[in-house]
C-alpha cells in the first residue's frame, strides 16, 4: 500500500540503503521491475548505476513500509539493467496496481511543483522547504506555496435508456480514437457546473442527472481526472470544430476505437458496456 508523505524530504543517493523503491522517468515513460508478470518499482540497489553519486531523490511516501522516492530528471543514453524495463506511463498504470500509479503521479507532480516555484512569485527570492509541512516558503516575505492540482471533468453522456454513449474524436488524437467529453474546471465554478459548461461548449447539448463515478491522478503534468455520468436532455450533438472534429452516439455493437488501457476514459467506457 502506498502512503504519502506530508513533509519535504530529500535523500542523498550516497546515503540510500538500497531497499528504497525508486521512481525514474524517460520522458513520459517510467522504469519498472517485472517478475512473474507483476510490475513493481525497482529497488535503489537495482538502479544505483543510473543515479549520479551526488544526486538527490525526493521522498514522496512509503510502499508497504519501504521508502518511496524519485526524480523527474530524464534518463538519457543509459543501459537499462537486466530485469528492468521502460514503459509508457499510461501502460504502466494499466498493467500495475494503484500503488504504482499513485507513487509515479506524486513524483512527477511534486517535481513539477518544485521546478515551477524555485522563486517566490511575490518578491522573486529563492524558495526554501518548510520544516513543518509540505510547502515551499519564501525566506524574504514569508509567502507559502503548496502543491496544486488541476481538476478536470470527463463525462460519459448517455441516452436511449443508457443504450447509447456519446463519443468524440479530438483533433489531437493521431489515430481514429474516440473518447469522452472532458475539460478543466475553471476558477469559481463547481465540478457540476464544469460538466454542463464543457458539454455545451464542445457538443451543444444540455445534460441532466449528473452522477459522480470515480477519479484518477493524471500526471501530465498535474491533473486530477473526475469521471461523471450524465443523461442527454436536449439539443443535437455537434462537434465544436475547435477541439472536437467528429462526434456520434455509439452502442456496444458500433463501438469505435477507444482510448488505451491505463486511462480513466478506457475504464469508464469498458465498464459502461460491460466489456
Amino acid at each position: 500500500m502506498f502512503t504519502i508523505s506530508q513533509v519535504n524530504k530529500e535523500l542523498p543517493v550516497s546515503e540510500l540503503t538500497g531497499q528504497e523503491r525508486v521512481v525514474l522517468f524517460n520522458r513520459r515513460d517510467v522504469l519498472l521491475s517485472t517478475a512473474n508478470g507483476v510490475n513493481s518499482l525497482p529497488l535503489a540497489d537495482d538502479v544505483r548505476g543510473l543515479l549520479p553519486a551526488d544526486g538527490m531523490l525526493m521522498a514522496v511516501g512509503t510502499i508497504d513500509g519501504a521508502i518511496c522516492c524519485g526524480t523527474s530528471a530524464q534518463l538519457e543514453d543509459v543501459d537499462i539493467p537486466a530485469g528492468l524495463s521502460v514503459k509508457p506511463t499510461r501502460i504502466a498504470f494499466a498493467e500495475s496496481g494503484p500503488d504504482i500509479m499513485n507513487a509515479v503521479s506524486r513524483v512527477r507532480e511534486m517535481s513539477t511543483w518544485r521546478r515551477q516555484h524555485r522563486l517566490c512569485g511575490g518578491c522573486g527570492t529563492p524558495m526554501s522547504f518548510s520544516d513543518t509541512d509540505l510547502a515551499l516558503v519564501c525566506p524574504q516575505c514569508g509567502e507559502r506555496y503548496y502543491p496544486q492540482i488541476a481538476p478536470a471533468v470527463i463525462v460519459a453522456i448517455t441516452r436511449n435508456g443508457r443504450k447509447e454513449l456519446l463519443l468524440a474524436h479530438n483533433k489531437r488524437f493521431t489515430d481514429r480514437t474516440f473518447g469522452l467529453i472532458a475539460g478543466f474546471v475553471e476558477t469559481g465554478e463547481t465540478v457540476e457546473q464544469a460538466v454542463r459548461r464543457e458539454i455545451m461548449e464542445e457538443t451543444g447539448i444540455a445534460v441532466k442527472n449528473i452522477r459522480y463515478l470515480s477519479s484518477q491522478p493524471w500526471p501530465f503534468p498535474n491533473s486530477l481526472m473526475l469521471a461523471f455520468e450524465a443523461e442527454w436532455e436536449s439539443g443535437e450533438a455537434k462537434p465544436d470544430g475547435t477541439e472536437l472534429v467528429e462526434i456520434g452516439w455509439f452502442t456496444r455493437e458500433t463501438l469505435p476505437t477507444i482510448p488505451a488501457p491505463g486511462s480513466i476514459a478506457h475504464k469508464v467506457i469498458t465498464q459502461f458496456f460491460n466489456l
